[in-house]
């Protein structure tokens, strides 16, 4: 008599599917990928309660100086100066970087979920106003251009003139938007061009555009210890160029210089100008070896 056939135990498909998420930021799809449900204007309010209840959660989690390290780990994209999105609708479609700590990437999603969802359900009142404020703030403290720069045209450009933003914040947010032109963009023509079109007067920012425009390492390094917080993040962007740029005027201008001195003009103690700046110079006691002068034939 033929025996049984085997019993086909392959897992089924059924068995294959990935469980569904049960966080309630995640439960959430993106707009642009065809979720609906944060078009409805009661689920956005719902949704941006959650978010900033846990976003509030995590920053007491962390705290201290932890806190700026932790936001300073969002990876940079990779998008350069000249290709960046300019517009809330052609933003890029960059992920999140997986070095940084799940509840923070959750967060960040969860916030370009209900911007896009905003966005797409073309919503102008004091909710989206509120909730493009709290975005864009807590985008720039990751340096996250990606999640920033379009939100922050879409308020000035699209909700702000049919819901004005009270002075104070139109006056923080035009300071940003002059901020990212110069420092990350390096656009100094667009960036007093705003500063023209909305009468924009702020000493620091204007010190800090000046300071740019001339290569005035010393000015930029006083004002990045003078500025806000959110100021700060902005300015980081131009921060790597101007020191090397400083560090250059160093090496044409001295054969031999004190370490201090170089620290100071690069705003960066030495192992770390050495280990991130790649500086091939020789450590000498207190005395930096910039080149050595060339003997003269006889």
């Amino acid at each position: 008599m033929a025996g049984r056939p085997q019993a086909n135990r392959r897992p089924s498909a059924w068995g294959r599917l990935k469980s569904l998420p049960t966080d309630p930021l995640e439960i959430m799809g993106l707009p642009s990928k065809g979720d609906n449900r944060l078009l409805d204007y009661k689920t956005q309010e719902s949704y941006y309660n959650k978010i900033v209840e846990r976003y509030m959660k995590f920053c007491a989690s962390i705290g201290g100086d932890l806190l700026d390290k932790v936001f300073a780990s969002l990876a940079l994209s990779s998008t350069t100066n000249g290709s960046h999105a300019s517009n809330e609708g052609k933003e890029s479609t960059t992920g999140l970087s997986t070095g940084i700590p799940a509840e923070l990437a959750t967060i960040m999603m969860a916030m370009r979920k209900l911007r896009e969802a905003i966005f797409a359900s073309r919503r102008v009142d004091g909710f989206a106003q509120r909730a493009y404020i709290f975005i864009i703030r807590a985008a720039i403290l990751t340096n996250h251009m990606e999640s920033y720069y379009p939100a922050m045209l879409h308020l000035l450009n699209y909700i702000h003139p049919l819901q004005p933003l009270p002075a104070a914040e139109l006056h923080e947010f035009v300071g940003y938007y002059i901020l990212d032109l110069a420092c990350r963009q390096g656009d100094f023509a667009a960036a007093y061009a705003v500063r023209n079109r909305y009468q924009f007067k702020d000493r620091r920012v204007e010190m800090v555009m000046a300071a740019l425009v001339h290569d005035n390492w010393c000015v930029f390094w006083r004002m990045r210890r003078a500025v806000d917080g959110y100021q700060k993040r902005l300015m980081e962007w131009a921060e790597d160029g101007l020191r090397v740029h400083a560090l250059k005027c160093l090496g044409r201008t001295y054969l031999t210089v004190e370490k201090a001195y170089v620290e100071r003009v690069a705003d960066r103690g030495w192992d770390d100008l050495k280990r991130h700046d790649r500086v091939g110079w020789e450590l000498d006691g207190d005395s930096v070896i910039v080149r050595r002068a060339k003997a003269k034939g006889k």
